[in-house]
């Protein structure tokens, strides 16, 4: 019985190694298909474990070099057999690393081979990202940063970044909060890392995390100009104008010739819902100089157009409270109503222009309004068409 049971164990160990030596021949022939099913019934044996440390290893080697043959083959439909060939390669060649001596001797070939593997797996995720598809795209990143971290290479970091970024771009912030972290635990603490970091807090609702965030990356780099953006954008979210002034003049010192940051400038002194900053002079300073460096800024020309147009209805507002008939009364009536026409009169060129820009039914009916007030009825038959 013993002499049996050894002539049993034998012959299996045979067929394993006549399984992984067919595999050999199919592949060095270019059949694949025949090559993946003899590696495999190999592999899969339940005898496997029992056969020599270094015959384990060569046929996990055979594994992977098959089946990167099969991607590499372009041969679409036996590609499309083998979804998981990927993580199938990985296997096989970590399971190669786990014998030392066996990797001494191929070490070249399987961490290239390694390479290879992460190198695909970032590449397929950059194709995704690009069709926009980013919670597919994600975990493919995040593999390729796996892989890159078990070699030690370089590339690790822009690995799990891709992956930070299109986890947050499918509104994952969790798991992109998770990246980001690591990201920064990893060494990599830079203006875009913080900004990131802020942005996941802010999409689960936690801005006091997000400003937290925001002022450790500034305290790294003060001049940071996107940090500084992202502090201005979490102010003008709350509402506090007053605190998003100062940041936003700090911008100004690193970028003069931006007509963005006039923009904002002119929209916050130009919000009559605030009366603590309210100011309309500073509000048509910054939208003129904003429009000085961009002069097609068609924000910029409507809302100039629009200031002075609330600036002119206070006047009508005030005019309208006069309900006296007296000669001093109704001088004063004119007055105001003078004022608010000359205002409206200065604006009226600027909403022309956006109208012309942009032909919208809000700029229209702004139009219309400013025309009857100055009975301009030409104007008002042209602007409907009549």
């Amino acid at each position: 019985m013993i002499l049996l049971v050894i002539a049993l164990t034998a012959n299996v160990m045979m067929a394993q190694k006549k399984d992984r030596t067919d595999a050999f021949m199919y592949n060095k022939n270019g059949q694949y298909a025949k090559a993946m099913a003899s590696i495999e019934k190999c592999v899969h044996h339940e005898q496997f474990l029992g056969m020599k440390p270094n015959d384990q290893a060569t046929a996990w080697h055979y594994r992977a070099i098959i089946y990167q043959n099969v991607l590499q083959s372009g041969d679409e439909a036996l590609i499309a057999q083998t979804p998981d060939a990927l993580e199938i390669i990985y296997e096989s060649l970590m399971n190669c690393m786990k014998n030392p001596s066996f990797l001494e001797d191929n070490k070249q070939d399987i961490y290239q081979r390694v390479e290879i593997v992460k190198s695909n797996y970032y590449n397929s995720g950059y194709e995704l990202f690009k069709t926009q598809d980013y919670a597919a795209a994600a975990p493919l990143f995040k593999k390729a940063y796996d892989i890159a971290k078990t070699l030690g290479t370089s590339d690790a970091n822009d690995m799990l970044y891709a992956a930070g970024q299109a986890s947050m771009l499918s509104k994952d912030f969790n798991t992109a909060l998770e990246y980001f972290t690591e990201l920064k635990n990893n060494g990599m603490e830079n203006g875009d890392v913080y900004r990131h970091l802020a942005a996941c807090y802010n999409g689960l609702g936690n801005a006091e995390q997000a400003m937290a965030m925001i002022n450790a990356g500034l305290e790294k780099d003060p001049s940071d100009a996107n940090l500084i953006l992202e502090k201005v954008n979490a102010y003008l979210k709350d509402g506090k104008g007053a605190e998003a002034i100062a940041d936003l003049e700090k911008l100004l010192e690193l970028d003069p010739e931006n007509a963005q940051l006039l923009f904002v400038l002119g929209t916050i002194y130009g919000d009559d819902t605030n009366e603590a900053l309210y100011d309309t002079e500073k509000a048509r300073q910054y939208y003129e100089q904003a429009l000085k460096i961009k002069p097609d800024y068609y924000d910029a020309t409507y809302n100039i157009g629009v200031l002075y147009t609330t600036m002119a209805n206070k006047y009508i507002e005030q005019a309208n409270e006069i309900t006296g008939f007296s000669k001093k009364e109704q001088e004063e009536y004119n007055g105001l109503i003078e004022q608010a026409n000359e205002l409206l009169r200065t604006g009226l060129p600027y909403l022309q222009r956006a109208y012309e820009a942009q032909p919208s039914d809000d700029v229209k009916n702004v139009l219309r309004s400013i025309y009857v007030k100055l009975n301009m009825m030409e104007e008002v038959k042209a602007l409907d068409g009549k």
